[in-house]
C-alpha cells in the first residue's frame, strides 16, 4: 500500500471511528494479513473506508452486491470507474444490448470503435479503482478476460459473498431450455444423483457441437432478429459449458459435495446442482484476483462461522468491529409477540398477525412503514385481510419482477404508504420519512425445503443460526440511516423472544441494547 495520505480520504471530516478503522486496516495489511474484515453498522461510513484504502493501493476493485450500490459509489466518488455486465450497454450495430452483439462471435464493424461497453471496459481497465457487482466480477475475471489481478479487492456487503459464489457455480438445466437450444434430450429418470451427473457429462459434447453450429450460422447472419436470438443462445451455451465443466471437475475430484434436486416450474421440470459449501471455490474464483482483500459489512456477526463459510484461515485475517454511534432510543426494537409463525401454527395464527399489523397501522396513521413478510404466503394474507381502511395504504408485489415497481411507488408517493414485501431485507435505503416504522413478521430462518440449505445446516448448525441473525439485523438496518434519523422496528413472531435469548452471543451489542418489550399499558 502507498504511504498514508489525508488526500485519499474523500470527505473534509471523519465520522467517529472512521480514522481508527482505516489505520487499523492499513496496519493489518502492513503486518502481512491477507484479509481484513470490517464489521460496522449502517451509517458508520464503510464506503469512505473502502474508497480510502482502495485509493491508497496501486490498483483496486470495489465489488458490490447490487448495481444500484455501484451507482451510489460512483455518484459519491467520481474518480471510480464503473463497469457493469454487457446487457447494461446498447449495441451500436443491431437494436439490442451488448450481451447479444455480433462481436460475441468476432464480427466487427467500423462503429464498434465507439462501443459503449468496450469503451467503459477500457476506462475501467486503466482506472486505479474500478467498481463492479459480484455477478459481473466473477464472470469477467474468471471467464471473459481483459482485467488483470489487482493489489486490493474490496468486497462491500461482504456477508453476501458466499451466496454470490453459490449463484455463480450452481447449474440448472431443463428440457425447455434444451429444446430452445436445439438439443432434443429428456432429463434422466430420478434414480439417484450419479445418473444426474452422468447426464451432464453426456450433455457436454452436444452443448459444444451446438455452440459451434450456432457460431457458423452467426458468421452468415448476426444482424437480423433470428441472428440476435442466436447470439443470446451462443451466450447461454458457452456459459452452461463453463459451469458444467466446473461441476464435473469438482465432483470427480471428490472435493465438493453437491446437492441434486428436481423442481417443476413455468419451464417444466428442472435438474439443479448446488454445492453444499462454496469455501473451496472462494480462493480460485474470488480472492485469487487480488493480493489482499478488504471485506466490509454491517452483519458479520459470527466471525468464525463467516470465515469458515469462505475457507479463510483465521491466522490470515484481522477482524475489526466498529460500535454503533446511533442512540438506541432513536432505533428501538420492540418485542411485541402476536402470533406463532412456525409451520405448525402459521395457518391458525395468520389472522392474529394481520390484526396486530392493523393495530400498528392505526398507531402510525401518517407515517410510512415497511412490513418484512418473509414469504409471499404471509404477504398475500396480510394484503387481503387488513381492514379496508388500511388496505389502501399497502404497496406490495406478488413476484420478484414486481419488486422494483413496488419500491418506486412507495418512495415516490406523498401518502403514508406501507411497503409490504418478502424480499427487501437488504439493499434498500428507507431514510427519514420513507420508513418511520417497520415490522418483521417472522423469525427469518432460511427455507429448509431447499435441499442445499438443509444439507448445509446439517453439516454446520451454526451457519443456519448465523444466516437467520444476519437477515434479521439486515432488515433492521433498512430504516435508520444516520444518527439523526429515527424509526421503530416491531418483532411480531412470538418465537423472536426465545430466538434473541438464544442468539445473544452472536448478535451485536448495538442491536441488543435497542431491544425492549412492548408494554400494553
Amino acid at each position: 500500500m502507498n504511504p498514508a495520505s489525508a488526500s485519499h480520504f474523500p470527505f473534509p471530516e471523519y465520522r467517529e471511528g472512521q480514522r481508527e478503522t482505516i489505520d487499523r486496516a492499513r496496519d493489518a495489511f502492513a503486518a502481512g494479513k491477507r484479509f481484513v474484515v470490517v464489521e460496522a453498522p449502517t451509517g458508520s461510513g464503510k464506503s469512505a473506508v473502502a474508497v480510502t484504502l482502495a485509493r491508497e493501493a496501486s490498483s483496486a476493485f470495489v465489488v458490490t452486491a447490487q448495481k444500484v450500490l455501484q451507482d451510489q459509489y460512483v455518484r459519491d466518488f467520481p474518480d471510480l470507474a464503473i463497469m457493469k455486465g454487457r446487457s447494461n450497454y446498447p449495441c451500436l450495430v443491431v437494436p439490442t444490448n451488448a450481451a447479444s452483439a455480433p462481436c460475441i462471435v468476432g464480427k466487427r464493424y467500423s462503429v464498434c470503435d465507439e462501443c459503449p461497453y468496450f469503451t467503459a471496459k477500457d476506462v475501467a481497465i486503466q482506472a486505479n479503482v474500478a467498481t463492479m457487482n459480484y455477478a459481473y466480477f466473477l464472470a469477467e475475471l474468471n471467464y471473459a478476460g481483459g482485467f488483470q489481478g489487482r493489489e486490493l479487492l474490496v468486497l462491500d456487503e461482504a456477508h453476501n459473498a458466499e451466496a454470490m459464489l453459490m449463484s455463480f457455480v450452481q447449474v440448472s438445466v431443463n428440457e425447455a431450455q434444451l429444446r430452445r437450444a436445439g438439443i432434443d434430450r429428456a432429463l434422466p429418470p430420478d434414480l439417484g444423483p450419479e445418473l444426474a451427473f452422468e447426464f451432464v457429462e453426456e450433455l457436454m459434447p452436444e452443448l459444444k457441437r451446438r455452440s459451434k453450429a450456432v457460431e457458423l450460422e452467426l458468421q452468415v447472419d448476426s444482424a437480423s432478429e433470428s441472428g440476435m436470438q442466436n447470439l443470446r443462445l451462443k451466450q447461454w451455451l458457452d456459459s452452461h459449458l463453463e459451469r458444467s465443466r466446473l461441476l464435473l471437475e469438482s465432483h470427480e475430484s471428490g472435493d465438493i459435495d453437491w446437492v441434486v434436486e428436481r423442481t417443476r416450474g413455468d419451464m417444466g421440470q428442472s435438474l439443479g446442482f448446488k454445492p453444499v459449501e462454496v469455501a473451496r471455490f472462494a480462493d480460485e474464483l474470488l480472492f485469487g484476483h487480488a493480493e489482499r482483500v478488504l471485506m466490509l459489512s454491517a452483519t458479520i456477526l459470527d466471525a468464525g462461522t463467516y470465515l469458515r463459510s469462505l475457507g479463510i484461515d483465521e491466522d490470515e485475517v484481522e477482524v475489526i468491529t466498529v460500535p454503533s454511534t446511533f442512540p438506541a432510543s432513536r432505533r428501538p426494537v420492540v418485542l411485541r409477540p402476536a402470533a406463532r409463525m412456525t409451520r405448525r401454527y402459521i395457518d391458525r395464527d395468520l389472522p392474529l398477525l394481520a390484526a396486530a399489523i392493523a393495530d400498528l397501522a392505526a398507531e402510525h396513521p401518517y407515517e410510512k412503514g415497511v412490513i418484512h413478510a418473509h414469504s409471499y404466503k404471509i404477504a398475500s394474507f396480510i394484503a387481503k385481510n387488513l381492514p379496508e381502511r388500511h388496505r389502501g395504504r399497502i404497496v406490495t408485489h406478488h413476484a420478484a419482477d414486481g419488486r422494483d415497481d413496488a419500491l418506486t411507488q412507495h418512495l415516490s408517493s406523498p401518502e403514508p404508504t406501507i411497503l409490504l414485501t418478502p424480499s427487501m431485507t437488504e439493499g434498500i435505503d428507507l431514510v427519514g420519512d420513507l420508513a418511520r416504522w417497520q415490522v418483521l413478521c417472522k423469525v427469518p430462518y432460511p427455507f429448509l425445503g431447499d435441499p442445499q440449505v438443509a444439507a448445509r445446516m446439517q453439516r454446520d448448525p451454526d451457519w443456519y443460526d448465523w444466516r437467520t441473525c444476519l437477515s434479521m439485523v439486515q432488515a433492521y438496518g433498512r430504516s435508520v440511516r444516520s444518527a439523526d434519523d429515527h424509526a421503530v422496528t416491531y418483532l411480531l413472531d412470538a418465537d423472536f423472544t426465545v430466538f434473541l435469548r438464544r442468539q445473544r452471543h452472536r448478535l451485536p451489542e448495538w442491536f441488543l441494547e435497542a431491544v425492549e418489550v412492548y408494554d400494553r399499558d
